[in-house]
């Protein structure tokens, strides 16, 4: 873990989102992944998957998936943002809403710190004003993968929302149906194409990539960057 004194606090990044409300609207779960970690970071960082790969709680009716997200770059981060308009809502976010059924604006913003974790806001409105977890209904997650070997994984999660904060019960259903989406979808995709590609370079492959892989590719050179620099500060 290093040497106390070589310890920076300061350049841990500041998820204490997590712990600003009840127990009962912060859930926590974990999988065990057949995969090389940035395949997680990939996943996450590549929206564009989420009408393809998840069911009709998740689907975006098709307006996410063209969408080139705005970026935000720093040292070490990766930021990528969209924001778009569908109706019906997220199925996962439109019953709080006013009027389900109706047209609502919708954002997502994930950002990636070294070496594998991503904070991920999702949030929904039909009012006017700004496109944020405080002007909508929505959720803080936090993606985190720890390497376990060059082909496992193990894949922390949270998620603490800002609508029926008190429901344990509603708590424990929604972990449980995020944990199972996760499993059953994410899950064999990510196993699938680590399978197939194995832990051989991704840039070695000499991969198509498409506007949608934007994000990711970022991601993964900015990681390699990281880990050149660490392996010549260590020579």
């Amino acid at each position: 873990m290093g040497e106390p004194a070589a310890a920076r606090p300061e350049a841990l990044p500041d998820f204490s989102p997590l712990d600003a409300g009840p127990e009962t609207g912060v859930a926590h779960t974990y999988m065990h992944l057949k995969a090389h970690y940035e395949l997680v970071s990939d996943n996450v960082m590549d929206l564009s998957h989420v009408d393809h790969v998840h069911g009709e709680a998740l689907t975006t009716r098709g307006q996410l998936s063209p969408l080139r997200p705005a970026l935000r770059e720093g040292p070490a981060e990766v930021a990528a943002r969209w924001e778009w308009q569908q109706t019906p809502p997220l199925q996962i976010l439109a019953p709080f809403l006013p009027h389900p059924a109706e047209s609502a604006r919708h954002f997502i913003e994930v950002s990636w710190t070294p070496p594998a974790t991503l904070q991920l806001s999702v949030g929904v409105t039909q009012q006017p004003g700004p496109l944020d977890l405080g002007h909508c209904i929505g959720q803080y997650d936090l993606h985190s993968a720890t390497p376990e070997t060059a082909d496992s994984t193990h894949y922390f999660f949270a998620s603490r929302r800002n609508h029926l904060e008190h429901d344990g019960a509603f708590n424990a259903a929604k972990i449980q149906a995020m944990h199972q989406a996760f499993l059953t979808e994410d899950g064999p995709v990510i196993e699938a194409v680590h399978a197939e590609m194995g832990t051989a370079d991704f840039f070695s492959l000499n991969p198509v990539l498409m506007s949608n892989d934007i994000a990711p590719v970022k991601v993964r050179r900015l990681l390699q960057k990281l880990i050149a620099a660490e392996a010549a500060a260590a020579r």
